[in-house]
């Protein structure tokens, strides 16, 4: 039974080796890297899609108290507190108390929205800027450059975010 000799560090096949070791492991990083953006970018669209269906549902809401109440047909919420309105007056207070707590809880909602999107948007940022420098920090080595669809994509995705940057501080 014969084994191999070890092969010497300066062994081209042994360079080789090692080259797409280090390649591999930055693309295992880079598909992790995706996971964890996707994963977060999943999450923050359905916290959107709830958030707008929220919204829709209030609206509806308010529309059809609106709608209750012969003495308003008005669609603005502000316009049901319209105390110059004579016919406003009529609005029994606790409908108006239930819709100004509707309308606060949109607001709120709205901003919660809001909130969520500056999130995503920060979080996006964050996560590609790790991968870059998780990128960056390996070895310069022309047979580094990624072969499989993932590691082009995190490539042009980062490249993508340098010329934006870039854009954005000139």
């Amino acid at each position: 039974m014969t084994s191999d000799p070890p092969s010497h560090p300066s062994d081209p096949a042994h360079q080789v080796q090692l080259a797409q070791q280090a390649r591999d492991q930055a693309q295992a990083r880079a598909r992790r890297w995706q996971r964890l953006y996707e994963t977060e970018a999943e999450q923050r669209r359905q916290e959107a899609k709830a958030a707008d269906q929220t919204i829709y549902d209030l609206r509806l809401e308010i529309q059809q108290l609106c709608q209750l109440s012969p003495s308003t047909s008005h669609s603005s919420p502000s316009r049901v507190r319209d105390t110059a309105n004579p016919s406003a007056a009529r609005i029994p207070p606790d409908l108006q108390n239930y819709i100004d707590a509707l309308v606060a809880e949109r607001n709120q909602l709205q901003q919660t929205l809001r909130e969520e999107q500056n999130s995503h948007a920060k979080t996006r940022e964050n996560l590609i800027s790790a991968l870059g420098d998780a990128l960056d920090s390996q070895p310069k080595r022309p047979w580094s450059i990624p072969s499989s669809e993932m590691g082009a994509r995190a490539g042009a995705i980062i490249l993508k975010d340098r010329k934006g940057r870039a854009n954005q501080s000139q």
